[in-house]
């Protein structure tokens, strides 16, 4: 981690939180609209990014005995109180469920890509207060909500996030322009800012371009499911799994805290990080496909299972999901809610990056 005009490296940021969503963005203009999701590309998306990066949290979590001991409360209450809350929401009425689900979902998407930006910028040593720093926490808002506000104006589209009919319609066109006038206005400030700085951070800058073209990309510029998902589950679940992973090797190899020893995860690497959640992914998937969707019986089976099961299981089964959501809502806290966090992620050193002009105050 020596240079911090990146997060890792260049070959890690590259290679698994900017290349992977970028590729996606390209492959989803380029097949045709109306192209189904094959099998394997449902393996592939669906079953091992998507739902296998909701269970990346484990490492973080459940998994790991001294958070265990931390946060012995949260981590045992939360998911008894998001089945409460999803049964009783799915109980009064389907449709609100997975419109709360979808508007959770575009909450919790967003918030990742403002995250990362923010590690960016921890890691280069810019600080946080500073004009340009907003200007530039706007903006990430604003690259990923416009598209969002755009998909509204133009509901029904040929993809939905969950369901169709999941968002709320009816929100009149005339949005769009001052909408589209304020996201102008930031994109300007943010690159003045940028040019007056003389700091070079790449990975920074990639990962804001980045997000622009996939939300852009997917929801705007393309009216496809296809295309929408690949844009939507890669750039989301690839740089989820790949920052757990880095923060538990950073964690448990370089400090030898965690399960078992150090060695254990760096003998076993990749497959060690990932078989559990795999299999956690299967399963459930498998559960969702028999008893509510039976869009894939060619690879769980055909089990004719009365359409009654869903009334009480969808609230289960959406368990992890949610919970996934609100406790990354507490662990990637940077400070004292999350001791050795910081280093873990951004390295144990302070990390500055020579300027020829200081960002405005």
């Amino acid at each position: 981690m020596s240079d911090p005009r990146w997060l890792v490296s260049p070959a890690f940021d590259l290679g698994l939180l900017l290349g992977p969503a970028l590729l996606a963005v390209a492959l989803g203009f380029a097949v045709p609209p109306h192209t189904a999701l094959p099998g394997w590309g449902y393996v592939a998306l669906v079953l091992a990014i998507d739902v296998a990066h909701v269970y990346a949290s484990l490492w973080r979590t459940y998994l790991d005995p001294e958070e265990r001991r931390r946060r012995p409360l949260l981590l045992a209450l939360t998911p008894l109180a998001v089945l409460v809350a999803t049964s009783a929401l799915f109980g009064a009425s389907p449709g609100w469920f997975w419109t709360a689900m979808a508007y959770l979902a575009v909450y919790h998407f967003v918030r990742q890509q403002m995250g990362f930006q923010i590690l960016y910028r921890l890691r280069a040593g810019l600080p946080m207060g500073t004009w340009d720093a907003r200007v530039e926490r706007w903006l990430v808002y604003g690259v990923t909500l416009f598209p969002v506000l755009w998909w509204h104006v133009h509901l029904p589209r040929s993809f939905d996030w969950f369901m169709p009919g999941d968002f709320l319609p009816g929100l009149p066109a005339g949005v769009l322009a001052p909408a589209a006038l304020a996201l102008g206005a930031l994109a300007v400030a943010h690159l003045g800012f940028r040019l007056r700085s003389g700091v070079w951070t790449p990975g920074r800058d990639l990962w804001l371009a980045t997000t622009a073209a996939v939300w852009f990309g997917g929801i705007v510029l393309t009216d496809a499911d296809l295309a929408f998902t690949l844009s939507n589950v890669v750039a989301h679940g690839v740089p989820y799994l790949a920052l757990v992973a880095w923060t538990v090797h950073r964690k448990w190899v370089l400090t030898g805290r965690g399960p078992g020893r150090p060695g254990w995860f760096v003998g076993l690497g990749a497959a060690a990080f990932l078989a559990p959640l795999l299999g956690l992914a299967f399963v459930e998937e498998a559960l969702w496909d028999v008893f509510v969707w039976g869009d894939h019986p060619g690879l769980f089976g055909d089990w004719g299972v009365e359409a009654v099961m869903t009334h009480w299981l969808v609230p289960v089964l959406s368990v992890p999901q949610v919970t996934h959501y609100v406790l990354d809502g507490f662990i990637w806290k940077m400070g004292d809610a999350n001791p050795g966090l910081k280093g873990w992620v951004l390295g144990t050193q302070p990390a500055t990056i020579s300027r020829r002009v200081q960002p405005s105050t």
